[in-house]
């Protein structure tokens, strides 16, 4: 079992706002810690504990918990639309992903003159908060710098992205706290809460709803899988749930990819890590690249296998592969056993945005949703 250090200076603060303001404290989880928060309370390899999780935070003094596979969603119809204006305006392809800030910060320092093909959507932790700070403002009839949102991940570069000034929106973070996983097993065990005798609860609405493709984020593949879903709903009108499948590249070893054809025309997708990334860089930069779209996880295995989520040596004679693939097998039942496997197609997300009065990938969507990277350092 897993030992750790003094509790977080972040943890501390927000015990500290639940005494004094928990009506605007909005907590958000991500896809990767509920498959992984489990081994820390002896519980099952990979298990899903996500009604667990949510009781547990309600006994902290949550009132309003959400799930980050809506962001996910939310992200994803931003990628797609900003792909497809990529396509029909002729500009430079690949799009590479911009959810792993491991990847973004690699990019910002060594290859900034390919950061116009870089998406600007914020990943969905950043989408999340921006816009349920303003759902809860508008619906509350209070400004949007009183709500507080906690976002719990299994990264811990997550607490540095959520510090960048490209994640602010009108000079508002968009996330105020970030907990990793080990961060809220901490405070569990501090709390003296029997975290495998808990009912389970449900995530609070209406922003909790996801479809299949926001639940798989957490796993490599997850973002492109999502993706290519949203293309073919959006260029083709269809709902697409055919098995896509990831070969290794016949020239860079570090890189799987397929090639799909949407609305009568081809697009070569790409999954990879940090190092397969530059070789990739390093192709544009010659003129050698026919990638579509690269999705880039700094994480083996996503974000499943973050920095943040249990050590993968808990479990005795378990190997990395092992918890890596009993995580991501977690996420994808949860996946197979979703009604809507498409973002475009979540309904609560297609009335947040009517709410707010947003299009996607509308300038005032590119305002709450979308980054700018020149931002970056200041």
């Amino acid at each position: 079992m897993e030992t750790f250090a003094a509790k977080k200076i972040e943890v501390e603060q927000v015990e500290q706002l639940l005494l004094e303001c928990p009506e605007n404290i909005i907590v958000q989880v991500a896809p990767a810690v509920r498959v992984a928060l489990g081994e820390l309370f002896s519980m099952p390899l990979g298990q899903n504990c996500q009604g667990k999780m949510i009781t547990a935070l309600k006994k902290i003094g949550f009132q309003n918990v959400f799930d980050t596979d809506f962001g996910a969603d939310i992200t994803i119809v931003e990628e797609a639309n900003e792909f497809i204006s990529k396509i029909r305006h002729g500009e430079k392809l690949p799009m590479f992903s911009s959810c792993c800030p491991g990847w973004i910060n690699n990019a910002l320092v060594s290859f900034r003159d390919v950061l116009p093909q870089i998406s600007t959507t914020k990943s969905p932790v950043g989408c999340f908060g921006s816009l349920a700070k303003r759902y809860f403002a508008k619906k509350n009839n209070v400004s949007v710098d009183s709500i507080y949102v906690v976002s719990i991940v299994p990264c811990l570069l997550k607490k540095a992205e959520a510090q960048a000034a490209f994640n602010k929106t009108e000079d508002i973070y968009d996330v105020d706290f970030t907990w990793t996983t080990k961060d809220l097993a901490m405070l569990i065990k501090e709390r003296g809460i029997d975290f495998s005798s808990l009912e389970e609860s449900s995530f609070d609405n209406p922003l909790s709803s996801s479809s299949g493709g926001g639940k798989i984020f957490g796993k490599a593949g997850g973002v492109s899988q999502s993706l290519i879903r949203a293309l073919y709903y959006y260029l083709e009108k269809r709902e697409f749930t055919d098995k896509i499948t990831f070969e290794v590249s016949p020239a860079i070893a570090e890189v799987q990819e397929c090639t799909l054809s949407i609305a009568s025309k081809e697009y070569k997708f790409a999954r990879t890590n940090i190092v397969g990334a530059n070789k990739i860089l390093k192709e544009i930069r010659a003129g050698n690249c026919d990638y579509s779209f690269v999705e880039v996880m700094a994480c083996m295995g996503g974000c499943v296998m973050g920095a943040g989520q249990p050590a993968f040596n808990t479990f005795p004679g378990k190997t990395f592969n092992d918890v890596r693939v009993a995580r991501k097998e977690a996420l994808e039942k949860s996946d197979v056993e979703s009604e809507i496997k498409c973002a475009p197609m979540n309904l609560d997300l297609i009335k947040l945005y009517d709410y707010l009065s947003l299009q996607p990938y509308s300038p005032l969507a590119k305002k709450y949703l979308h980054r700018d990277y020149s931002k970056y350092g200041k």
